[in-house]
Order: structure tokens, then C-alpha cells, then sequence
């Protein structure tokens, strides 16, 4: 009988952002974001995030930080080695992948892509949660050596249970 593995999830900055969203318009990218935290605090759900998370979260401006960090604080941070993400994050700019003016998103999919996630959890539509993108990454990923990752918004990951 096979052992069936959870798929290790990266959680990059707009999750966490997406918790404490209070317009009506996003109240089901909104639940979605509570439930995936909540089933990664009850270990249903494996995932880590990046110094990147961090850096990001912590440029928040008044009370709204100390309560993002709280929450961030209950999601590992893996320890990745700077130069290698700075090589894959210089790969994505190069291949188009990313656009330059927003190359910290090329380093939230290197910390995914070198912390061997399965998939990267992003509400960021335009520069990583899209087909697109993830066919992209996918092709420099291959040619570098590394395994695909898939992309999807937090409602495409969630566990659920009767």
C-alpha cells in the first residue's frame, strides 16, 4: 500500500494580507485564506514560507503589522541559501517569467521552487497565479534542474472534511 504524501505548500506575502481584507468584494478569497491557515495550524495542511514573507510583511505600516507577523509566526520559515535564490531569481527576470520591476516576486517562486514546494499559494494574479506564469516557471525550472511547481489561489488547496 502506497503512503500517501501532503504536498508541502510556500505561502507567499498576499495570503497573509488577504486574512484581515474586509472588502465585501473579497469575503471568499477572504474565508478561503482563514481555512488554509487554520488547516496549517492543525497540521492538515504542510507549509512554509520565506525570509521574503518577512521582509514584506514587516514594511506594513502601523497596527495591521504586529498582527501579520503574529500570523506569519505560525508558519515555518525555511532557511534557503541567498545565492541560489538570487540565481533562480535573476533566471525568471532573464526568461521573462517575472517582470524586472517586480522581481520580488521572482524570489518568492525561487524560495518555492529551491524549498522543493509542490505548489505555490498566491493570490497575486497578474505576475504569479496564472497559467501562464506557471507554464513559464515550469520551463526554467526544467532547464535549471529543478521540478515544476504548480501555482494556485488557496481555494485550489484546501482539505476538506465531512
Amino acid at each position: 500500500m502506497a503512503v500517501k504524501r501532503r504536498p508541502l505548500l510556500y505561502l507567499e506575502t498576499s495570503i497573509f494580507g488577504f486574512y484581515f481584507d474586509d472588502e465585501p468584494r473579497n469575503a471568499l478569497r477572504r474565508e478561503a485564506v482563514v481555512t488554509l491557515l487554520n488547516q496549517v495550524r492543525m497540521g492538515s495542511l504542510d507549509a512554509f514560507t520565506s525570509a521574503l514573507t518577512f521582509s514584506e510583511l514587516s514594511r506594513t505600516g502601523g497596527s495591521r503589522r504586529d498582527e501579520l507577523l503574529a500570523l506569519l509566526a505560525e508558519v515555518r520559515t525555511l532557511p534557503l541559501d541567498d545565492n541560489e535564490i538570487d540565481v533562480f531569481t535573476e533566471a525568471y527576470v532573464r526568461d521573462g517569467v517575472i517582470p524586472p520591476d517586480f522581481a520580488e516576486d521572482a524570489v518568492h517562486v525561487a524560495c518555492a521552487t529551491l524549498g522543493r514546494a509542490d505548489v505555490l499559494v498566491s493570490l497575486n494574479l497578474r505576475h504569479l497565479a496564472n497559467e501562464w506564469v506557471e507554464r513559464r516557471i515550469a520551463a526554467t525550472n526544467q532547464r535549471e534542474g529543478h521540478q515544476a511547481i504548480r501555482i494556485r489561489t488557496p481555494e485550489g488547496v484546501l482539505t476538506y472534511k465531512d
